[in-house]
């Protein structure tokens, strides 16, 4: 048995390492990653002009395609109206960046590379900050489902009962990741609110339907009278309906018309 010298070792590991470097960076620019992550702008745009993002916290991300154990999410220090799809940052499971920025927010990469690595179903999840969403958080309760839209996350939310501060280490996502299990939606005591999908369509539309039920639940609520859920039965046949694969598409096509009569520049190749 011949004994490699370690320099010999660390150049073929520098090699390998530069090797997947650029095979990443080939795929994260191919046409089909390029119309992703414009998709992962927008959404980011679209919370931000619905006034549910947070300063410069808050995130979004989605994996590369044909690279599942990358994926892109905004760099630290940006608005959420300020995200392009060009300015996007490229990041490997261990938070190390490959390509679009100097920095990331910790606290996001802690949490959405605990949960994509955990749910290999999961493309693209949304974490944020929205004001009904938070308020909501601070009951420490899951939703009911009150109306139509409502009824989308019956028996398909869970609660992280226990806020432990901001996430800064693998430790503390651990019980966001147990908490969310194989459901799509988590309620964050204390923190917001989080939805995940195997698309960005389907994660923000989520996400803004969450919101509006949190505000639909507490606007019941404080009338102080009984609140009368919708039955279990004819909850889970609207959600059914409601997370129908056709409805993510068309819906997104009639958020973007709206998003473009008034900005356009998340894209940067239109």
């Amino acid at each position: 048995m011949v004994n490699k010298d370690p320099e010999s070792i660390l150049h073929e590991q520098t090699a390998a390492h530069s090797e997947e470097r650029d095979r990443v960076i080939a795929l994260a620019d191919t046409p089909e990653a390029r119309e992703e992550k414009i998709k992962l702008a927008a959404a980011y745009r679209m919370l931000a002009r619905l006034g549910l993002d947070d300063g410069i916290a808050g995130h979004i991300s989605l994996r590369v395609p044909q690279a599942p154990e990358y994926f892109w999410v905004n760099p630290f220090g940006l608005l959420f109206s300020e995200i392009r799809a060009d300015n996007l940052v490229l990041v490997n499971s261990a938070g190390e960046i490959v390509t679009g920025g100097e920095m990331i927010n910790l606290a996001g990469f802690c949490i959405h590379s605990a949960i994509h690595t955990a749910r290999p179903d999961v493309n693209c999840a949304v974490h944020t900050h929205p004001p009904g969403g938070s308020a909501f958080s601070a009951l420490g309760m899951l939703l009911e489902p009150l109306d139509q839209t409502g009824c989308s996350f019956y028996d398909d939310h869970a609660l992280y009962a226990e806020y432990t501060g901001i996430v800064i280490d693998g430790e503390q996502t651990k019980g966001i990741v147990e908490s969310l299990g194989s459901k799509r939606a988590l309620i964050l005591a204390n923190h917001g609110l989080l939805t995940c999908a195997t698309s960005v369509e389907q994660a923000l539309i989520d996400m803004i339907d969450m919101e509006r039920t949190c505000n639909v639940n507490m606007a019941a609520m404080s009338t102080g009278r009984p609140v009368l859920p919708v039955p279990g039965e004819v909850a889970l046949q609207s959600r059914a309906v409601l997370t129908q694969a056709g409805r993510w598409p068309f819906q997104w096509q009639a958020m973007i018309r709206a998003l473009d009569r008034h900005e356009t520049d998340y894209d940067p190749w239109r």
